[in-house]
């Protein structure tokens, strides 16, 4: 199975940027390989950037992807910006398997300094059309005991970090939530952000 969660900046046809970087990339996969690997999934990302050109110049997105490999009991993720992976088991913290790519991360803020809040927004790896951006990359043991979340930042900071009621976060605050051996989605969302592709219906 292959996930993806994209959250575009307002900048630019960003919304334009994630329904076609979702869409494109996982139909090329989908019709390349039966068997994708995550070097494989890097090499079609790199190739999909290089056309963003011609109609996404002054987009930007984040995003975070998943590639489940059941047989081996494996999680592959690949992800650029300030979406997040993380694993949930019942009664316990979100175990997060990425860092989000902006200035707070980095290690040069003293404590105490001014502009350590609005350096969240500032990211230092992004999905954009002038430079491609490598992915962080990471495979790990398939937990089947815990659910697998895709979150836009506007979901794990404002909400589980800063506490604001989902109503009230100003953010995208998209989550896509995972279950072992769960082949019913069920979708409740405000607007038309899902999308299901699989090899008869693309």
């Amino acid at each position: 199975m292959l996930a993806m969660l994209v959250d575009a900046a307002e900048k630019g046809d960003g919304q334009g940027l994630a329904r076609h970087w979702s869409r494109t990339v996982i139909d090329v996969a989908l019709r390349e390989a039966h068997e994708m690997s995550l070097a494989g999934l890097v090499g079609i990302m790199r190739a999909e950037q290089q056309r963003l050109r011609e109609h996404y110049l002054h987009a930007i997105a984040s995003y975070c992807c998943v590639l489940v490999d059941l047989q081996q009991q494996l999680l592959h993720i690949a992800h650029v910006g300030d979406c997040l992976v993380g694993i949930h088991r019942p009664t316990e913290a979100i175990n997060w398997l990425s860092r989000p790519h902006n200035l707070q991360e980095q290690a040069i803020w003293l404590a105490g300094a001014s502009g350590v809040e609005e350096s969240r927004h500032l990211l230092t790896r992004s999905l954009n059309a002038r430079r491609f951006h490598s992915p962080y990359c990471l495979t790990t043991d398939l937990p089947t005991d815990a659910r697998l979340l895709l979150c836009s930042d506007g979901y794990w900071h404002e909400h589980l970090q800063s506490g604001t009621d989902l109503q009230r976060v100003n953010d995208d605050s998209s989550v896509l939530s995972l279950g072992y051996g769960e082949p019913i989605i069920e979708l409740q969302s405000d607007c038309d952000n899902f999308w299901v592709c699989n090899e008869e219906r693309c």
